[in-house]
């Protein structure tokens, strides 16, 4: 079995389908493609502008990493994404779920809000990447793209400053996950891979890295995703608004985590 990949190189849950795949040893071409652009090309071949995409060797297409991790289980059952215990299962999908409906599109806005104040690190997010245009072009556009990506996904400043209060919380969440077993058990799961990929990515923020780092949550990341492209220094986005945030990274909460 043999299947091509889609994907943008950086993007959390293209890196957490990758992971998947290298876990269950399945061969896979991979193909980079570019932020914004991304959008038309899998429109074309998918109907969805969204990555990941993979395109089986039977010639079925799905796209999303939720989708993608659930075909993946059902295709190639060994080893499992999922625990094969009812109640832990419940507990992993919920997990999961979480890690691709809310801290996806957090880790995301981040990234570009701080690549729209600083878009010459974004080349560094496509280390290793085969790119579809020269890597000179890339860079001069990393500004537009940049800027485009802010209004596609809704980070403006308010949104980000709103995102930088709630992360500790986010945080709390995952280490409780952790605590209970949900996550970083002795086999990786589906929800290892979105909530690791997602933290993973916010650890290549220099002003955000401090936040994570000497958490479970950091180390259940740098386990699954020890190699992850790209940085932008600290300093980047502005001092004043982690503030606010640093006053509950400290406390390690345990919150509801029903969603």
């Amino acid at each position: 079995m043999t299947m091509t990949l889609y994907v943008v190189p950086g993007s959390h849950p293209c890196a957490a389908v990758e992971r998947a795949l290298r876990v269950k040893a399945l061969p896979y071409e991979r193909v980079d493609l570019l932020p914004v652009a991304h959008n038309f090309v899998q429109r074309r071949r998918f109907g969805a502008g969204t990555v990941p995409g993979i395109v089986f060797d039977s010639g079925e297409k799905l796209t999303g990493s939720a989708a993608i991790l659930r075909r993946l289980d059902e295709l190639v059952p060994e080893p499992p994404l999922l625990p094969g215990d009812r109640l832990m299962r419940a507990e992993v999908v919920q997990a999961a779920r979480w890690g691709e409906e809310v801290l996806q599109p957090v880790a995301r806005r981040l990234v570009w809000a701080a690549l729209k104040r600083d878009s010459g690190a974004m080349m560094s997010y496509t280390e290793g990447a085969r790119l579809p245009v020269p890597r000179r072009l890339a860079a001069l556009a990393a500004g537009g793209v940049a800027a485009a990506e802010v209004r596609i996904h809704g980070a403006s400043d308010p949104d980000i400053r709103a995102d930088l209060v709630n992360l500790p919380h986010h945080l709390a969440r995952i280490d409780a996950w952790i605590d209970n077993s949900v996550l970083a058990g002795s086999a990786v799961n589906a929800a290892d891979l979105q909530i690791g990929a997602g933290v993973r990515l916010l650890l290549t923020l220099g002003d955000v890295e401090p936040l994570i780092a000497g958490r479970p949550a950091g180390a259940l990341a740098r386990r699954h995703f020890p190699e992850y492209p790209g940085h932008v220094p600290k300093g980047t986005l502005p001092a004043s608004w982690f503030r606010e945030a640093s006053t509950s990274v400290g406390a390690r909460l345990v919150p509801d985590v029903t969603l």
